[in-house]
């Protein structure tokens, strides 16, 4: 939950900067991804927050609190409409590039470690900025950092880094 949390709250600032500021770009023409404003995070996590205390889980069906999220979050700042279609548009994007090189490296039938590489080869092959996410988490495999806030925090620097 904390990681989906993050990961859209990256996403929809991200995208809510962009939205304001330039078109949508495709995927070939994608630059490395900007620094959001500071300003632009504590305003995303104040909304966050707020839509958090006016939706309770308990008051819904299961499966409904993340509907009621977005449409709380959507009525707080429009421009987080944007960002969660970009986001959406990302994530089947990359589930696609996943697919296309998992059948790929299916039909090599290799080891564990051999279909590892091969994965991410391939994707890299089709996303280059992937280069350096797989490099950190090699990284963090080597110093042994499990899951948690230091394995994150690793993550973070090295990546800005």
């Amino acid at each position: 939950m904390i990681r989906t949390l993050s990961l859209v709250l990256s996403l929809v600032v991200s995208g809510a900067a962009l939205a304001q500021t330039a078109a949508p770009q495709t995927g070939s023409q994608r630059g490395p991804i900007s620094r959001v404003p500071t300003e632009l995070q504590a305003q995303f996590r104040t909304d966050t927050a707020t839509c958090r205390d006016e939706v309770k889980p308990r008051d819904l069906p299961r499966g409904e609190r993340g509907k009621a999220m977005r449409a709380c979050m959507e009525a707080k700042n429009p421009a987080y409409k944007v960002a969660f279609e970009r986001s959406g548009q990302r994530r089947e994007e990359m589930k696609q590039i996943r697919q296309d090189c998992r059948a790929k490296t299916d039909a090599l039938r290799l080891t564990r470690d051999e279909r590892r590489t091969s994965m991410q080869s391939c994707i890299v092959e089709k996303r280059p900025e992937m280069a350096k996410q797989f490099a950190c988490q090699d990284q963090a495999k080597q110093k042994n950092l499990g899951p948690g806030a230091e394995r994150r925090e690793f993550m973070r620097s090295c990546r800005r880094g």
